[in-house]
């Protein structure tokens, strides 16, 4: 298994197109004779990606698109992706960040540290960060507006729950953090019509195993 990241550059992948969101998997329970329900969490929740080229791709984009298909090979690799429309956080918060306390799995806080220099800096409500690294990493959503104190230390909550633990002194990536994905079907198909090249495109689901 291989992870694999967008290619980017003058060789990049040309995308007229993302549309990112979340699957749950909540199983609803509802009472027949007086409609009330209950739902319970059968399982993390998962980010969802879908990426669609532009009309009229040249040859040699529509060759990027293609090489990277095949590279995924279905659902058998992984792609590293970001939310291409937010690839920095809105607040204020920069430089090398790490975990200031252990963090558990099942966690729905953090505790993170920039040093003196990150005092008074801000993480704001949606903004992405990533923890962890290799295929423990998970891209969490902030869950609010938050100051870091003088020290350059933050509390923030989290929309997600921690899956595994993280260390101490663990690295916090605001810069591009990136969920592993996988393919959600094993077909794929793109569309020639003479000097005009489209169709391609990538469905995926986050994918960690």
């Amino acid at each position: 298994m291989t992870i694999y990241t967008l290619p980017v550059g003058l060789s990049g992948l040309k995308i007229k197109r993302l549309k990112f969101g979340q699957k749950r998997f909540d199983l609803r329970f509802q009472n027949g004779d007086s409609g009330a329900g209950q739902s319970r969490i059968l399982a993390p929740p998962r980010w969802t990606a879908a990426l669609v080229c532009p009309d009229g791709l040249s040859q040699a984009e529509a060759a990027i698109w293609r090489n990277l298909i095949l590279q995924l090979q279905g659902m058998t690799h992984q792609l590293a992706l970001p939310d291409l429309a937010n690839l920095t956080p809105r607040g204020t918060m920069r430089g090398t960040l790490t975990l200031s306390a252990q963090a558990n799995a099942g966690d729905t806080s953090l505790t993170i540290t920039g040093g003196a220099g990150q005092a008074n800096a801000t993480l704001l409500t949606g903004d992405w960060i990533g923890i962890g690294s290799g295929g423990q990493r998970q891209l969490l959503n902030i869950a609010g507006d938050y100051t870091a104190n003088g020290a350059g230390v933050i509390v923030v909550n989290i929309s997600q729950p921690v899956r595994w633990q993280q260390a101490a002194s663990s690295a916090v990536i605001w810069d591009g953090p990136t969920a592993l994905f996988r393919q959600t079907s094993t077909d794929s198909s793109w569309d020639y019509e003479p000097g005009i090249r489209n169709g391609y495109s990538l469905d995926l689901m986050e994918s960690w195993e």
